[in-house]
Parts: structure tokens; C-alpha cells; sequence
């Protein structure tokens, strides 16, 4: 839920890198990664992906899934809520016939775009993206005209969160082919979630005119529509590392006072990972009423993160220390997007973020000894969003014990380079091996056991 806090115990719940630079030390550098300076991106909802084949989409149709991806991402915690476009209509005609059969690496495949397509596709389904992303490339440039290949090698470019070569991919298969809708979808969202709220409704207006399925798009183009007039209102102040939007004057002590806690979040978690993100972040302060009809969050949620930190301001003034946490948390959801991308599994995303609360929050994993059955590490790689609320709280509490036996085990800097091998496409359980130095099966083995 690389957008949703942690219940408090006892509290209201409210829901390539050039590395490690302290920016005030001049001996450092400050972190670059060009692919992702546009959009830090987790949590709203992704439009469906790794669908490219016949079989899958009946497979996912049948039991009422949109995609495999959206339900794995943190930081896709909006979108899961509010948007859901058939799967039918995300999987381009070409790269269909591409990809179908889905089998294994095509040794053969070096110099046919066919294979290297076919590949790709498989690669997306195995949630291999880095490898999709070389795959689809690498077929694009061998048939420069196939508006598929571009869209295939964007899909996999925004799941390791290169938002720049992302949009660059979909915009040039929208170049080809006006009429092509999944690019369009995904461009759209790109936008969004970079806080380009006009970009991507103009992208949603000429797709619902260009293709006879954009018709579909006109809940999330209305639910856009009204987001933007809402933040049409809003004042805003710019800091340097922080923006902060909200709605009315009387909010800008607040707003101000927000703001300089995230700063101070900036610095003491970027002094614990030895990263600092070069470009500002948004966060967009709501009233309660305002934050649900945005978001559509569960009740419990504290905050949202999906490319911007939505918070709902409630009786914050009250409680300064919750407001803290919560901003605390959501900001290293943000640090996490732009480490990672959008491939990390859940328990780490929120179990880092738990961690990483001001005092450490000694208290996250209270829960745990009074609960019946607790989860599989396994079964908190998604989003925790649909939980009940007891359920969200033993979740974040088995996260934050999983997060904090790595670090006593490997320390911060090796849970930094997992991120990093994730943003580079790698796999999961390849990286945690690498990294962790024991197979990621063992590891929750050993964590359910304890």
C-alpha cells in the first residue's frame, strides 16, 4: 500500500541512480535517475498490464481480476479503487498474435522481432521487466513502425518505474497509430500520477474521440474532471524539497507545518538509506470528505500515496505526532517508488515505511502476539488496501517484523541495493538472494517459525 499508513495502535486509523548523497555534504552526489524524475509514482490504480495473451485474459476475466499487475503494486492504490478497463480492451491486436503461444527465451531470438516480441510478452507475464524492456527495444528498432512493440517496451518501462522512457514509448506508439487505446490508458495515467492532472485528461478526451472503446474511460475522465476542479481552488506552497497544495487560507499554518515535517523526514530517513530525492514531492492536504471522494480509500487509511501524498487533515492540528508518522510513512513510500519502481512487493514497501517512523515505531508490531493466525510473508506481496482493518493492522505488523529482522541481519544498505536490483528490472527472489544472502522462501520459512 505504498499509499496507505499504518493503523496506529490504539489510535484512530487514518490510513539510474547516481547514489547515496547527503545533498549538504559536498562529497556526495545527489541522486539522478532521469527515469523516474518526472513521476515519483506507488500507489494508485495501474491500468492492467501483462495481458497480452488470449489465454490470460479469459484466465484473469473468469475470476473477475483486472490484472495480474495492478493487484501486486504498491503504490497502485487509487487506481485499484477507481479504475478498471476491461481486459479486452488493453491488449493491442498486433501483440497479441506476438505473443501467442507464451513460451520460454527463444534462443533464436536475436534478429526476429516476432521472438524478441514473443519473448517480451512472456517476460511481462513473469514480471521479468527489465527484460521485457531490452526485449520490446529491441524489436521496436528492427520494426520501427509497430505501434505494439513501443507500447510493450512502455509497459515495462513504467513497472521499474523509468517514467521517462516510459512516456516516450507510449507517445510513440501514439504516433503511429492515433487510434491505439492501452498506450493511451497508460500515458494518461503516467500523467496523472505525475500530478499532470490537464495532460491527462486531454490524453483520456482525444482517446474516448480516436477509439470506439473510449467510451469506457469516461468514469475516470468525470472522476479527473472533478479532481481538477476541486484543485483548481486550492493555494500552494513551494519549498525546495516539498509542495504542498490545500484548499483554503486558513489551512497554510497547517499546510506550512506539514511541510516542514516532511523536511525533517527528508533528512532523517535520507540519512538512514543514504538517498535523497533530487526532485520536489507533492503532497495535497484534503479535508476527510474531500480525501474519500478522491482516493475512495478504506475507511482505516491515514494517507495515500501515488505519485503525490494525499493526506486528509482531520483533527490533525490535535494530534501533531500522528501527522507526523503519517507523513513520515508516506514519504518513504515515495523514496521506495523511485528506488524500486512499481515492482516491490508490499511487505517491504510498508514494512520499510513502518520502520522508518519517527521513533521507529517500537509499537508496530504489537499486534502480533494476540493474533489467531498470522500471514504468510508470501501472502503480503499485494496491497493491503482490501483488508478489514484488524486485518491491516496484523499486516503492517508482520511488514514491519520482516523489514526490521533484515536490517538486524544485513543492515540498511543491503535493503537499499534490493530496491535498486528491483528498479533494474530484476526479480524478486533473485535479488533478495543476492542481497540477503539466503533464498527468499527460507527467510519467511525462518520468520513464520520465530
Amino acid at each position: 500500500m505504498d499509499g496507505l499508513s499504518a493503523p496506529a495502535p490504539n489510535a484512530p486509523v487514518h490510513g539510474r541512480w547516481q547514489h547515496s548523497a547527503d545533498p549538504r555534504r559536498r562529497n556526495t552526489h545527489a541522486i539522478d535517475r532521469q527515469d523516474c524524475a518526472r513521476e515519483p509514482q506507488q500507489s494508485s490504480d495501474l491500468p492492467p498490464a501483462a495481458t497480452f495473451v488470449d489465454p490470460l485474459k479469459d484466465k484473469l476475466h473468469d475470476r473477475g481480476e483486472t490484472s495480474v499487475i495492478c493487484r501486486h503494486l504498491p503504490g497502485v492504490l487509487l487506481a485499484h479503487q477507481g479504475f478498471a478497463l476491461p481486459i479486452r480492451l488493453l491488449i493491442a491486436p498486433t501483440l497479441l498474435m506476438l505473443a501467442v503461444p507464451v513460451t520460454a527465451a527463444d534462443p533464436r531470438a536475436a534478429g526476429d522481432p516476432i521472438a524478441l516480441a514473443r519473448d517480451g510478452a512472456a517476460a511481462i507475464e513473469d514480471r521479468r521487466f527489465g527484460e521485457a524492456l531490452e526485449a520490446f527495444s529491441e524489436a521496436a528498432a528492427m520494426r520501427p513502425g509497430d505501434a505494439s512493440l513501443c507500447f510493450g517496451a512502455g509497459v515495462a518501462a513504467f513497472m521499474l518505474g523509468q517514467n521517462d522512457v516510459a512516456r516516450t514509448r507510449f507517445e510513440c506508439a501514439l504516433a503511429l497509430d492515433p487510434g491505439y487505446l492501452p498506450p493511451a490508458v497508460w500515458l494518461g495515467e503516467l500523467h496523472y500520477r505525475a500530478g499532470r492532472l490537464h495532460d491527462a485528461i486531454s490524453i483520456y478526451e482525444t482517446a474516448r474521440r480516436r477509439s470506439p472503446s473510449g467510451r469506457e474511460l469516461q468514469r475516470r475522465l468525470a472522476d479527473w474532471r472533478k479532481e481538477q476542479e476541486l484543485q483548481s481552488r486550492f493555494h500552494e506552497i513551494r519549498m525546495t524539497h516539498f509542495t504542498a497544495l490545500f484548499a483554503a487560507p486558513a489551512d497554510e499554518p497547517l499546510a506550512r507545518h506539514a511541510v516542514e515535517r516532511l523536511d525533517a523526514a527528508y533528512w532523517r530517513v535520507g540519512d538512514a538509506l543514504g538517498v535523497y530525492p533530487p526532485q520536489p514531492i507533492t503532497v495535497v492536504l484534503y479535508t476527510r470528505e474531500q480525501f474519500g471522494d478522491i482516493t475512495r480509500m478504506a475507511a482505516w487509511s491515514a494517507a495515500a500515496y501515488d505519485g503525490r501524498i494525499r493526506v486528509p487533515l482531520g483533527g490533525a492540528l490535535k494530534q501533531p505526532e500522528e501527522l507526523d508518522r503519517v507523513l513520515s510513512h508516506e514519504f518513504v513510500h515515495a523514496v521506495v517508488a523511485m528506488l524500486g519502481g512499481r515492482t516491490v512487493p508490499a511487505w517491504l514497501n510498508e514494512g520499510l515505511a513502518t520502520v522508518l517512523e519517527p521513533e521507529g515505531r517500537g509499537d508496530a508490531e504489537a499486534t502480533l502476539p494476540h493474533a489467531n493466525v498470522r500471514p504468510e510473508l508470501s501472502t503480503l506481496h499485494r496491497s493491503f488496501v482490501g483488508l478489514s482493518r484488524r486485518d491491516a493492522e496484523i499486516a503492517y505488523a508482520s511488514a514491519a517484523r520482516a523489514v526490521r529482522r533484515l536490517i538486524e541481519q544485513r543492515g540498511m544498505a543491503a535493503l537499499v541495493a534490493l530496491l535498486e536490483d528491483l528498479g533494474r528490472g530484476a526479480q524478486f527472489a533473485s535479488a533478495f538472494h543476492q542481497r540477503i544472502a539466503m533464498r527468499y522462501e527460507d527467510f519467511a520459512a525462518r520468520l513464520a517459525r520465530d
